[in-house]
C-alpha cells in the first residue's frame, strides 16, 4: 500500500476537517478478484471515498482518470 503526499488541491475531511491524500495502487477485491484501487483517505478519521478500479481506464492513462474521479468525489459537497 502506497500512500501518497497530501495533494494541495483536496479540500479538508467534511467530517473532521482533517487533511486528506490521495491513496494509489492499493490492492483491493472487487466482484471477487483483486484488483488495484486509488481513492482519497482523510489522515484523520479514515472517512474515504469509494474505490476507482484503475484497470478499468486503460493502461496508459488508468492511473490520471482513476485519481481525477476520486479527487472530484472527495471535493464535493452538498451545498
Amino acid at each position: 500500500m502506497k500512500i501518497g503526499n497530501t495533494d494541495t488541491d483536496l479540500l479538508p475531511c467534511p467530517f473532521c476537517g482533517g487533511e486528506a491524500y490521495l491513496e494509489r495502487n492499493h490492492r483491493a477485491f472487487v466482484q471477487g478478484q483483486s484488483t488495484k484501487v486509488t481513492f482519497v483517505r482523510c489522515r484523520r478519521c479514515n472517512a474515504r471515498t469509494a474505490r476507482f478500479e484503475l484497470a478499468r481506464f486503460g493502461r496508459s492513462s488508468h492511473s490520471a482518470e482513476a485519481e481525477r474521479l476520486a479527487k472530484e468525489a472527495w471535493n464535493r459537497r452538498v451545498r
